[in-house]
């Protein structure tokens, strides 16, 4: 059976997130949201990396991309080309969200040190 065979049609709970991270056949289970349930999985072996959707229409679980990992081709460029992947399979354009609301990957840079200390003077 594989992964995507195995997963329920809906999302997923976190401790079913963890369960699948914990999978001898995988590497890596990461979600593409930031809390709560999951709908975007990013899965990962040494060999590849594949995105992870939830068709909401169907309800199923499907691949929308593999990347193969190799001599040219990283990990962290594979997880990023996948994330990409299962954004435009929901409707969103990667190219376009913003920290604020991209669904996992973009961190908030904090304020620089130097701007907190002009903002303290006033």
């Amino acid at each position: 059976m594989s992964v995507v065979e195995s997963l329920p049609p809906r999302p997923l709970d976190p401790e079913e997130l963890l369960q699948l991270n914990a999978a001898e056949a995988l590497e890596l289970a990461v979600p593409i949201e930031d809390e709560g349930r999951v709908s975007g999985v990013l899965v990962a072996t040494d060999t590849w990396v594949k995105g992870l959707a939830l068709d909401a229409a169907e309800p199923s679980w499907t691949v929308v991309e593999t990347v193969t990992l190799d001599d040219e081709t990283e990990r962290v460029d594979g997880l990023q080309a996948c994330e990409a992947a299962i954004l435009r399979f929901r409707g969103d354009d990667p190219e376009t969200l913003t920290p604020a609301d991209a669904p996992g990957s973009f961190e908030p840079t904090p304020p620089d040190a130097t701007d907190a200390a002009d903002d303290s003077e006033t």
